[in-house]
């Protein structure tokens, strides 16, 4: 018995039905994401030498939606934080590539312990906005979440 139509059909049917559901979830998780904030939430071990700077710093993903933002780990990777001074200039990156986030609704996620390292000799020209930096409140975190290989920042 070979393909017939009605079962290329019946295939066609079954994958557009799979894309329109696919789709509508990945605009669910894009509104969802949109809505996310992240906050700093701890600064410690501070260290500082003539060749770097370095200290620990905790960020929370907040999740002000009455939605679960759980997309699969190969979906959604945290790759990076980028911080930045109060006039938006970039302090340092830190590499993440933390996958498996997952916050619920009206729930958080906190990225613990990410060591932060900034070269002292490349920010000389900011130098005066570094020692201005007293605390949390100090610093603007933008973190990029890679979706589906679509990069999105959210910036508090």
């Amino acid at each position: 018995m070979g393909i017939r139509a009605k079962h290329i059909v019946i295939a066609g049917a079954l994958v557009g039905v799979g894309v329109l559901w696919y789709k509508n979830k990945v605009n669910k998780w894009k509104e969802t994401m949109g809505k996310l904030k992240a906050l700093p939430t701890g600064f410690r071990n501070f260290d500082i030498n003539f060749k770097r700077m370095r200290f620990n710093l905790d960020v929370t993903l907040f999740n002000p939606t009455k939605d679960n933002f759980s997309p699969d780990g190969v979906i959604a990777v945290v790759k990076r934080i980028v911080l930045k001074d109060k006039t938006a200039k970039r302090i340092a990156t830190i590499t993440v590539n933390k996958s498996f986030v997952s916050v619920p609704a009206n729930g958080r996620f906190v990225l613990k312990d990410l060591v932060v390292e900034i070269p002292i000799l490349e920010n000389l020209s900011n130098m005066q906005s570094l020692v201005k930096i007293t605390g949390i409140k100090d610093i603007q975190i933008e973190t990029i979440l890679g979706v589906l290989g679509k990069e999105y920042s959210i910036i508090q």
